[in-house]
């Protein structure tokens, strides 16, 4: 085998993010995130070569050619693929090139999907085929090395199952639940509408985690209380109670808003006022600070409420739910 691609999607985050980072989650007894994977994939295409290693972002244009892997994370802002390669222990001999269909700091997981397209292409590359269950540690942990802040993991699991996902995050273990709902049904009630600019996200998570860590109790609070939304969310979904995630949606983010004051900004809010406004509700995707919003429409709701954000200034952005995850050829 000379080449491989691999590719994987992104994510829509309806409920429990920021609790999906370790160990935040061993401090609120049921914690769970919930989320959609969607169709704007990450691609990978890793090639056999003779020597060194040479990695090309499609998207920013940025390449890099080094004798291995290890030199390149030493230099200050080094790519990912530099870390997931080294993590993998294939230090040379590839050629990696990167495209993503998020743009950075979209809060849809856009990295965390490329680093599974990329360790998974590599791996297969190099014939050493890895269980989901070992490559999200391993990309995780290359992920954080790489950003230099604690990452979570539900965009490492969407980006590897697809589908509807609750995932359960337990003392000791981490279990993925494929929700047993209607995709078809999540789709037509789940707009993505695009709030502009963000910032690095990872201060959002870092604020919160060191609150939680040093006791601020508005941070504890507001974190149990994404708990408890995120499992009403779970249940109504299972039971195709669709319009019971409006007010679970809207719970989760006014307890988001107060874990750190850059999760919201001006836009973010015009837009869940006019979701709010037509019969639906809006979180921001991801740790906040711009980028995109997911809003739920429930049923017979949704032109109303794309209606309203449209009249607010905002447009949707088209998707599809993603039922493959991870693939590789």
């Amino acid at each position: 085998m000379t080449a491989c691609e691999a590719s994987a999607p992104t994510r829509i985050d309806l409920a429990g993010g920021t609790l999906d980072i370790w160990p935040l989650y061993l401090f609120h007894p049921g914690a769970m995130t919930v989320n959609v994977a969607i169709d704007r994939r990450a691609h990978c295409r890793a090639e056999a070569r003779a020597g060194g290693l040479s990695i090309e972002s499609k998207d920013t244009g940025a390449k890099a050619e080094v004798a291995r892997a290890a030199e390149l994370t030493l230099a200050p802002g080094a790519p990912l693929a530099a870390y997931i390669l080294h993590a993998l222990g294939l230090e040379s001999g590839l050629r990696v090139v990167t495209e993503s269909r998020v743009p950075a700091g979209s809060g849809l997981g856009g990295s965390s999907a490329l680093a599974v397209a990329i360790a998974a292409a590599a791996a297969r590359l190099a014939g050493r085929e890895l269980s989901s269950d070992a490559r999200w540690p391993l990309v995780r942990d290359a992920e954080a090395q790489c950003l230099g802040v604690p990452t979570g993991i539900q965009d490492y699991l969407a980006a590897l199952h697809g589908g509807v996902l609750a995932i359960h995050l337990e003392a000791g273990a981490v279990r993925v639940e494929k929700l047993a709902g209607d995709p078809a049904r999540v789709e037509e009630c789940l707009l993505l509408v695009d709030a502009g600019a963000t910032r690095f996200s990872g201060i959002n998570n870092w604020e919160v985690f060191t609150g939680q860590i040093d006791g601020n109790e508005v941070v504890r609070r507001s974190l149990g209380e994404i708990v408890a939304a995120a499992r009403g969310l779970r249940d109504a979904l299972v039971a195709h109670r669709y319009d019971d995630v409006v007010p679970l949606m809207a719970a989760e983010w006014e307890a988001r808003k107060r874990l750190a004051p850059g999760v919201t900004t001006p836009e973010i809010d015009r837009i869940a006022a006019a979701a709010q406004s037509a019969g639906g509700a809006a979180k921001v995707c991801g740790a906040g600070g711009g980028g995109m919003v997911a809003v739920w429409a429930p049923p017979g709701r949704r032109e109303a409420v794309e209606a309203a954000v449209k009249a607010a200034g905002f447009k949707s952005v088209p998707f599809r739910l993603d039922l493959r995850g991870l693939e590789v050829e």
